[in-house]
C-alpha cells in the first residue's frame, strides 16, 4: 500500500502555502498522491460518490492523468471489460464562460462515462491532428450523409420509415461536433 502522508482540512491560503493548488476560497484537504495507479473516492452529505483514478504512462510512474468517474446517477453502459459503467453528464468552461464541451444534449447511450483530466504541460501535447479525431469515421458519416440526400431527395422512399432514426443520428453528430472547440 502506498505511503500517504494525511495533512489535516485547511484554508486554501494554506494549502497554497504548503505547496499545493487553490480554487476557491472554500476548505481544502491537500493530498500527496504516490507513484502508481491510485484512487481517491469521495462521497457527499447525499451519498453521491465520485472517484478519482490518479494513472501513470509507465507502470510505477508519476501519474499522467486522471479518470474521474461519477457513480450515483443511475444510468450505465456497457463497458470494454464485459461490464458496465456509469454514465454522466460534464461540461468544460473556457474563457468568457463559453463552454467548449458539453454532454447534456447527447442522448443517455453515448454521454460520457469516464471524463479523463491530462496531466501534461503545454507542448506536451500532440500535434493537433491527433488531438481531435471525427466523432464519426468518415466511411460512416459518408453513409449517414448519403442517406440524409436520400430522404431529402425523394421523401416518399422506402427510407421514409427509417427517418426519425436518421434525424437522430443526425442531430446526435451535429452535437457532438458543436460541442468540440473550432
Amino acid at each position: 500500500m502506498a505511503d500517504i502522508t494525511d495533512l489535516p482540512v485547511m484554508t486554501r491560503d494554506d494549502a497554497i502555502a504548503a505547496g499545493f493548488a487553490g480554487y476557491n476560497n472554500v476548505p481544502h484537504k491537500p493530498i500527496d498522491v504516490p507513484d502508481g495507479a491510485f484512487t481517491i473516492t469521495a462521497k457527499t452529505s447525499e451519498g453521491r460518490r465520485v472517484t478519482f483514478c490518479f494513472l501513470e504512462k509507465t507502470y510505477g510512474g508519476p501519474s499522467r492523468f486522471i479518470d474521474i468517474q461519477f457513480h450515483d446517477r443511475g444510468t450505465t453502459i456497457p463497458n470494454a471489460d464485459n461490464g458496465v459503467s456509469p454514465t454522466f453528464n460534464a461540461f468544460a468552461i473556457t474563457r468568457g464562460g463559453k463552454f467548449v464541451a458539453d454532454s447534456r444534449p447527447l442522448d443517455e447511450d453515448i454521454k460520457p462515462s469516464i471524463l479523463v483530466l491530462m496531466l501534461d504541460k503545454a507542448g506536451d501535447e500532440p500535434a493537433r491532428s491527433a488531438t481531435r479525431p471525427a466523432p464519426m469515421k468518415d466511411r460512416d458519416l459518408a453513409d449517414l450523409l448519403g442517406r440524409a440526400a436520400a430522404v431529402v431527395a425523394d421523401p416518399d422512399s422506402e427510407i421514409r420509415s427509417h427517418r426519425d432514426d436518421l434525424v437522430d443520428l443526425l442531430n446526435a453528430e451535429a452535437a457532438i461536433r458543436r460541442a468540440r472547440p473550432s
